[in-house]
């Protein structure tokens, strides 16, 4: 089993890790309460454009996290 290794992070408005051959983004969200980190593994595109431009490739994935929060995988807080 690979090891969860962090890559980049801006407290409190994204996480990006690496795992295996895997490139999973993570964005806390405060509400609905307790607080959630909502997940989401990058496709082979995102994850290509991700290596080759850095964080600007994700912003629009992390914005749309914020505000549709409930169409990916959450981990509650708690």
């Amino acid at each position: 089993m690979s090891e969860k290794k962090l890559l980049e992070k801006k407290d409190w408005n994204y996480y990006v890790y690496e795992e295996g051959n895997n490139i999973q983004l993570s964005v806390p969200i405060p509400k609905p309460t307790p607080g959630f980190d909502v997940l989401y593994t990058l496709n082979e595109s995102e994850k290509e454009k991700y290596l080759y431009t850095g964080i600007k490739a994700l912003e629009e994935r992390i914005e749309d996290m914020n505000m549709n929060f409930t169409n990916y995988e959450m981990n509650s807080w708690r």
